[in-house]
């Protein structure tokens, strides 16, 4: 298991240790599990190690390498690694229609360029190679409605994938767009430390071969965190950004 990644599901409420997996109590407070306890797998076969290295340096202590066969791929017109686009809007909380406008955009300039994805098989990228993830339901819903209307995605689903994390761990595409959908993520939608949550980034955006695109609000970060917790994921979140190749 990953204890950086989405934590376990659980029917009911418990109570401090009875809430964390087994690997979480054992790693502590440490991005990787102790040598003493386990196994730290250090390669990512998935991501590009532009993309790799922010990832490894939010979640794995900066243990986290790219297998070199991941370097072979590449996407024309677009440079590999994490990039933030941030964007303007006021009063959003759980959905935005700027960003979802800015999604179609990003879609439709990766949509037909060519791809090789380091098999020697060279192609033009389609809806399908596309993965978005959104925050919340209510901004998968409003993105859906902005794919089909720019001729994206189908009624049947068909073309560019959206869905929240919890949909897509697991999954891999060539390029990821996230969306936050908050215009303040102290007033987000179940507030600062699930929208800004480290383990909830790191899957977003770690779904990515080539690249991930983060759309966000410019304002995002711009509240007085209420705890520790809160000061804490938006800590992360601007060492991530500093990361990115803005």
């Amino acid at each position: 298991g990953d204890p950086q990644q989405l934590p376990q599901v659980s029917s009911a409420p418990h109570p401090y240790p009875v809430d964390i997996s087994t690997l979480s109590w054992l790693s502590g407070d440490a991005p990787t599990v102790d040598e003493r306890f386990g196994y730290f797998l250090p390669v990512s076969w998935r991501m590009h190690p532009q993309l790799c290295a922010p990832v490894s340096r939010l979640s794995y202590g900066g243990r986290l390498a790219s297998a070199p066969a991941a370097a072979l791929r590449h996407l024309e017109g677009r440079d590999p690694g994490l990039q933030v686009v941030p964007v303007s809007h006021r009063r959003c909380t759980v959905r935005s229609e700027v960003e979802a406008a800015e999604v179609v955009c990003l879609a439709q300039e990766f949509v037909g360029a060519r791809w090789d994805a380091g098999d020697g098989v060279v192609r033009a990228l389609t809806g399908d190679d596309i993965v978005v993830v959104a925050a919340y339901n209510a901004q998968v819903d409003t993105i859906v409605q902005h794919l089909e209307r720019a001729g994206l995605r189908d009624a049947q689903g068909h073309g560019v994938r959206v869905g929240t994390v919890d949909k897509f761990q697991g999954q891999q595409a060539p390029v990821t767009v996230v969306s936050l959908a908050a215009s303040n993520a102290g007033a987000s939608g179940r507030g600062a430390e699930f929208l800004l949550s480290p383990n909830r980034l790191n899957v977003a955006i770690s779904r990515g071969q080539w690249c991930s695109v983060l759309v966000c609000s410019s304002m995002i970060h711009r509240f007085v965190p209420a705890t520790a917790q809160q000061l804490a994921v938006l800590g992360d979140f601007m060492v991530l950004c500093n990361l990115s190749d803005y």
